[in-house]
């Protein structure tokens, strides 16, 4: 009864007006309460507080459920393939099951008439895949260019398109095929070498798969792949002089910081780069074993779980292969090659398998069809022309009778058939994992 009495005096002496008030309600509580504030704004505080709490989560739920409503492949820059997808066709220009030619129905779109092959020149040959495909899809060919800088996929190219031409009945009729182990990049003097009216008349269609293919990846010996142990090689011409042993064990810090950062995009490259340095201490690092147990090492701080270190560890060995090769350098002089050796209405496809490829092909192909006063008619083939008059994509309605080509960019000296690059389908995903970032974009001669 008195600490009631108590309790209901504290309450009365709470209303009372003054500047601050000091009690012990209950005991052990100091409560400091100003006269301006009625009581029941203190005593509902941590309620509204809840409630607040309990919108904000509300909210942010039903935001996250908006944005995973909508399709997010609209969303990204990319045209998702919408091609039937022949699981078995597909197959039978693979080789055994380890290597699958990529996007191989989007590229015989590229090429598929009334589009004229004539003359073709694969500049990655590889398993030899889409080469073979595109010979048998086109009778009227007349010379065929294969390249390889890789030579046993070279050997291995030459011995199915030769086995293709002697047992296809009237698929070798008039047609000359000439396979040369050279890198893309002398392309002008492999078409020499191979067929010198070429070069005055131009070639019909030219591709350029940029992926490695699944037998170097598969071949620990060549020292590109993280997941089995080999020599720290990653040569794809096992002539050339410079390893990746040879990057990560002399070159100078800064050299190997610089790889990492600008050809991996490597955010903790700064910490990779003095761990590699650090072990030249201790003799180097001479494997991909040892190369991908300082990557865990490092990334076990930084990420955590098997995820992080794999990520790292691609982007590293990614890095390395690009220094290796000089990649980049190569790929963006042999584009303006292949464009140059390209006849009127000739198409040059390329297929690229990292951001940093796609975007060097992205920004040559839009230099490429720029005139002098760098201005480019940009054509949106579902929405039409973005100006006052309308312009035609082609003489034969271009977009008609393609129906794989959904935007285009046209200039001055040609046109990029593929404002967004095509990927792969959702069938040939689950299919082939490793075509998930294969990008395809084509750009057209005038």
């Amino acid at each position: 009864m008195a600490r009631a009495v108590s309790a209901a005096a504290s309450l009365k002496l709470l209303a009372s007006p003054s500047c601050a008030i000091f009690v012990k309600f209950p005991p052990n509580f100091l409560f400091s309460i100003s006269s301006a504030a009625p009581v029941s704004t203190f005593c509902s505080k941590k309620k509204k507080k809840r409630d607040k709490e309990k919108g904000q989560k509300k909210t942010t739920t039903t935001v996250t459920a908006a944005f995973a409503k909508p399709n997010m492949e609209v969303l990204k820059r990319r045209t998702r393939s919408e091609k039937e997808f022949d699981e078995d066709y597909i197959k039978n220009f693979g080789d055994k099951d380890s290597h699958i030619p990529v996007l191989l129905g989007e590229v015989l779109d590229v090429f598929s008439p009334p589009f004229r092959l004539r003359s073709f020149v694969d500049c990655t040959l590889g398993a030899a895949g889409h080469s073979s495909a595109i010979i048998q899809g086109h009778r009227e060919m007349q010379s065929y260019i294969g390249l390889d800088v890789d030579p046993i996929a070279h050997e291995k190219a030459q011995s199915r398109i030769n086995s293709l031409l002697n047992n296809t009945p009237g698929s070798s009729f008039g047609l000359k095929a000439c396979m040369l182990l050279k890198n893309f990049k002398e392309i002008k003097q492999v078409i020499r070498q191979a067929d010198e009216k070429l070069l005055t008349s131009g070639v019909d269609g030219i591709l350029m798969d940029l992926g490695m293919s699944s037998m170097q990846v598969d071949d620990a010996g060549r020292g590109f792949s993280m997941l089995n142990d080999g020599p720290l090689d990653m040569r794809m011409n096992p002539a050339a002089a410079l390893k990746a042993e040879d990057i990560l064990n002399s070159w100078p810090a800064a050299e190997v910081g610089r790889v990492l950062r600008e050809y991996g995009e490597e955010s903790n490259w700064c910490y990779l780069e003095n761990k590699i340095v650090k072990a030249r201490q201790e003799g180097g690092l001479h494997s991909t074993g040892e190369l991908v147990d300082l990557i865990r090492s490092v990334t076990s701080r930084v990420k955590g779980g098997r995820q992080g270190w794999i990520k790292t560890a691609a982007r590293v060995f990614q890095a390395l292969r690009i220094a290796v090769n000089d990649e980049l350098k190569t790929l963006e002089d042999s584009l303006y090659s292949c464009f140059n050796c390209l006849g009127p209405g000739g198409r040059l496809a390329v297929i690229s398998f990292h951001s940093l490829e796609d975007r060097i092909v992205k920004q040559t192909f839009l230099s490429i069809i720029d005139d002098i006063q760098r201005k480019v008619e940009r054509v949106d083939c579902n929405e039409g022309v973005h100006g006052d008059e309308p312009t035609k994509i082609s003489d034969n309605d271009l977009v008609k009778k393609d129906a794989w080509i959904k935007q285009v960019v046209k200039g001055s000296t040609g046109t990029i058939l593929t404002k967004r690059p095509i990927t792969a389908s959702l069938e040939e995903e689950k299919l082939n994992p490793r075509c998930r970032s294969a990008k395809l974009r084509v750009i057209q001669k005038v």
